[in-house]
């Protein structure tokens, strides 16, 4: 993890997300992570286990219920 202090280093940060599909079902709950600049980042796990729905509220092809995602310059 990136600190506080480096936050001009940050190219996106997600905290907390959670997303619910037709208002019933929780398909993530409290995603958090840290995008640095100028490196490369992957998004790794299982089937089923959020990935796109993860890339898909970042991109806003989904609405997250909850949480933050900050994109920087």
């Amino acid at each position: 993890m990136l600190d506080s202090a480096h936050t001009d280093d940050i190219l996106l940060e997600v905290s907390n997300v959670e997303v619910i599909y037709n208002h019933v079902i929780l398909v993530l709950k409290g995603v958090s992570l840290k995008v640095p600049k100028g490196g490369i980042t992957a998004l790794l796990g299982g089937n089923g286990a959020g990935k796109s729905t993860t890339l898909k509220s970042i991109s806003n092809l989904l609405l997250s219920e909850r949480g933050e995602i900050t994109k920087g310059s």
